[in-house]
């Protein structure tokens, strides 16, 4: 699947499960409850993990150092960090023979480039401080540990968020526009993380993934002029996207570590 593809695939499946009231099979109390559910699978966020590992493949990494293993939904792996031991949603490892030492502090870890992939399709205005803190403490957990890790977050999350009382009549409503230009200005502050002796906090490379979901094929923005063109934010804004879309965001961290570890480390 492409992005544009694996948005749509999204959509289908989260307002196929609020306007039917069902996922899996299982009838519930209303929409939002089957949204619940849905989310609980994982089935819509793993089709974001897909997309990821083989961006990776794409530019030359492969197969057999992704985890988990394209078209497998696990095993994910666990790395210990300074403060707690935590799976990663795609992990790349040079070396088949680290997998057994990911949960510990092994140095070698290091050299694993980890992935972490979020969404927030509901609640995006209330939650804002919440979720920032989490994604915000899973770089410091690792970079703590692993100085020169080169780390990657890609966070899901829409232009205007799905309406919880709609959910509960079954219905796909859409609030108006979500805080966008506060979410691209706080991303790009845990963004490009450079020097391996400072900013434990920051991720080597963030893909904010914004989408509009109120458009039949859900529409993916890429630039600031397309956000600005449709009113998602102001004209005069000073925030950028510069390095916070999927351009080159598999190339960037490969390069990244290149640059630390050698050409040579997933070949």
């Amino acid at each position: 699947m492409n992005i544009d593809q694996v948005l749509l695939q999204i959509k289908k499946d989260f307002d196929n499960a609020i306007t039917t009231a069902r996922f899996n099979g299982k009838t519930y109390e209303n929409g939002n409850k089957a949204k619940e559910a849905l989310i609980r699978s994982q089935r819509i966020i793993k089709l974001v993990h897909e997309y990821v590992k083989r961006s990776f493949v794409e530019i030359g990494v492969p197969e057999t150092k992704i985890f988990p293993p394209l078209g497998n939904p696990s095993p994910e792996t666990k790395l210990k960090g300074f403060l707690k031991s935590k799976n990663q949603d795609v992990t790349i490892i040079p070396n088949e023979d680290q997998l057994a030492l990911t949960n510990t502090t092994s140095p070698e870890n290091e050299k694993i480039i980890s992935v972490n992939i979020r969404s927030q399709l509901s609640s995006l205005r209330k939650n804002i401080d919440t979720l920032y803190e989490r994604t915000f403490a899973e770089a410091l957990n690792l970079h703590l540990n692993y100085p020169r890790q080169c780390l990657g977050e890609v966070y899901l999350i829409p232009t205007h968020e799905y309406d919880y009382k709609a959910m509960l009549r079954n219905e796909v409503v859409y609030k108006s526009a979500s805080r966008i230009e506060e979410y691209i200005k706080r991303f790009q502050a845990i963004n490009n993380r450079t020097e391996t002796s400072k900013d434990e906090f920051k991720y080597e490379r963030v893909w904010l993934l914004i989408a509009n979901f109120k458009s039949k094929q859900p529409k993916l923005y890429e630039t600031m002029e397309d956000l600005i063109e449709d009113g998602l934010v102001a004209e005069d804004s000073s925030v950028t996207l510069d390095n916070l879309t999927s351009i080159n965001f598999a190339e960037d961290l490969l390069n990244i570590h290149k640059d630390r570890f050698g050409e040579n480390a997933f070949n």
